[in-house]
Parts: C-alpha cells; structure tokens; sequence
C-alpha cells in the first residue's frame, strides 16, 4: 500500500474499533495517531515518509532487517505492546491508537502481493494477494476509506450540514404543501368540468 492509503485505512480501523469494539466515538486526536502510526512499519524503508523524517533510525533498520522485515511482523506488534503498556503511566502513550495504527499497515500490506513476514524471523511471507499498490483497486478503498472517515467526522461534529439543511428543509416541505394543496384543488376542478360535459 501506499502512505496515504496507509493513513486512510490506519485512521478507518481506529474509528471502526472505536465504534464496533468500544462502542463509543473515538476522539479526533485518535484518529488523527492511528494515521500516523499506520506509517511506522515502514520505518525500515529510508525513503519511506518516516524514513526521510529520522534517516538515522530508518537506515540502520533497512540494513540490519531489510524493508518488510521485522517491523512488519508480530513479533514487532508484541514488543510495541509491551513497550507501550510498560511505560504507559509514565508518559501517558496513547496505547491504543498506536496499536491499531500500526496493525492496520501489516494488514494492508499483507493484502497486496508483496506481503509481510507474519512469523519473523521465519522468512516466509503471508499475502491474500487481492490487489497490486497503487493500483486502480487501491485507489478505490483510498477514497472509500477517506468517505467512511468523513461521514465519522459528520457525526463527531453533531451533523453540522443539518443546522444549515434545516431552514432549506422546512422550505421546501412548504413549498411541496403549497404545490399538493393546489394540485388537490386543479384535480377537483378539472373532474367537475369533465363532469358538468
């Protein structure tokens, strides 16, 4: 997957266990850190976005483990986990966001032919192979996942668009009223001249 799907389908799982998981609206700055998170695996790419950002952590890892190595295994998800929670209370980590962040990157990189190394150091590598990077299939779950985020944003904001909808509604139910009772009246007159023939 590319980056910025990356951040769209990290930021879409954050709400979607929010909501299905949690049963609550996730906050927006939790949103907003599952995107960025789902970029950190690729910190074992120096060109990658991270990469470029702190080349000093990124170059080191691309030659000790390659691109799509450790970092994108569970291995690596269970050490972040235990990281996190273990330093957690002293510096406040916003755990959960950070997981999924990056959980959502290895399952997005495990569906494009590519895959990932599910079980490193065992070399082997885990794809459903169902579309190629940036390719027409990826575009389309880009801009679906950036819908289903805008709609969580609708709701988050309690619907703006209805306060200003709700004028222009109430205006045009007028208007179709008005339109109904005149038609009722143009009928009754019409069949009382076809009748009065």
């Amino acid at each position: 997957m590319m980056a910025r799907t990356h951040i769209a389908f990290a930021s879409l799982m954050m709400v979607a266990c929010s909501v299905g998981i949690l049963q609550r609206m996730p906050q927006l700055h939790e949103v907003a850190i599952a995107g960025a998170a789902g970029l950190l695996p690729d910190l074992d790419h120096p060109k990658s976005t991270f990469g470029r950002i702190v080349p000093y952590i990124s170059t080191p890892l691309a030659a000790i483990f390659g691109h799509r190595g450790f970092t994108h295994s569970i291995l690596m998800v269970v050490a972040m986990v235990y990281l996190l929670l273990t330093y957690h209370h002293n510096h406040n980590w916003p755990v959960l966001p950070l997981v999924v962040g990056y959980l959502s990157h290895i399952i997005g990189d495990m569906l494009t032919p590519s895959g990932v190394p599910l079980l490193w150091p065992v070399r082997q590598k885990f794809s459903l192979n169902l579309f190629k990077a940036d390719g027409p299939m990826e575009q389309l779950i880009y801009r679906l996942c950036w819908v289903g985020i805008g709609y969580f944003l609708w709701v988050a904001f309690e619907r703006p668009g209805e306060i200003w909808l709700q004028p222009l509604q109430a205006h045009l139910e007028t208007q179709l009223w008005q339109l109904f009772a005149h038609s009722k009246v143009f009928v009754v007159q019409w069949v009382e001249r076809l009748a009065a023939t």
